[in-house]
């Protein structure tokens, strides 16, 4: 699987729009339509930015590199998840905009 599909598979992952992804990258809907079909890549000052966004690691965004002995949720939402409980409730909370993750974040300290 290429960049571009590894990158909308993750983005549609978390229920993410293309401009919802966009917003949060500070880049335009279409600059993620160009990432996504192949005409354009995300620069590297983008590239933390999309890692923390989607919550994937950059080895299997950008390489397509596999978690080694990973669940199918530790795959796609990283080795700390437990149980699918916590894999939804990550997914949940990386489809908030960064503002309502961190009033979730003030509300649970």
């Amino acid at each position: 699987m290429s960049f571009p599909k590894r990158l909308k598979k993750a983005r549609s992952a978390l229920g993410l729009t293309q401009e919802q992804l966009g917003f949060e990258l500070d880049v335009t809907k279409s600059t993620i339509s160009a990432w996504e079909n192949g005409r354009d890549a995300p620069g590297f000052r983008l590239l933390p930015k999309l890692k923390a966004v989607l919550g994937v690691s950059l080895d299997h965004l950008i390489c397509g590199d596999p978690v080694e002995g990973a669940s199918e949720s530790e795959a796609e939402y990283g080795a700390q998840v437990r149980n699918d409980a916590e894999a939804q409730l990550l997914k949940g909370y990386r489809r908030l905009s960064a503002k309502r993750r961190q009033g979730l974040l003030d509300m649970i300290d």
